[in-house]
């Protein structure tokens, strides 16, 4: 049997691949890390929202309830 899908888990594995390549850059000097992540933190809401909003309506389309 297959792990259930969790959205959450994805979202939080995407905000930390965002932040790693963010720090990167900054190393490197192409940007300012502090700045960026100020500008576009929402994204991570964004994204993980859209995740359980697709997982719900997966969900009730299967006939399962969540």
């Amino acid at each position: 049997m297959h792990p259930r899908f969790r959205p959450e888990t994805l979202a939080l594995g995407l905000v930390l691949v965002a932040l790693g390549v963010l720090a990167l850059l900054a190393n490197f000097g192409r940007l300012e890390f502090l700045e960026t992540v100020h500008t576009y933190w929402p994204v991570s809401l964004v994204i993980w929202g859209g995740l359980e909003v697709a997982t719900s309506l997966r969900s009730r389309l299967s006939g399962r309830s969540s």
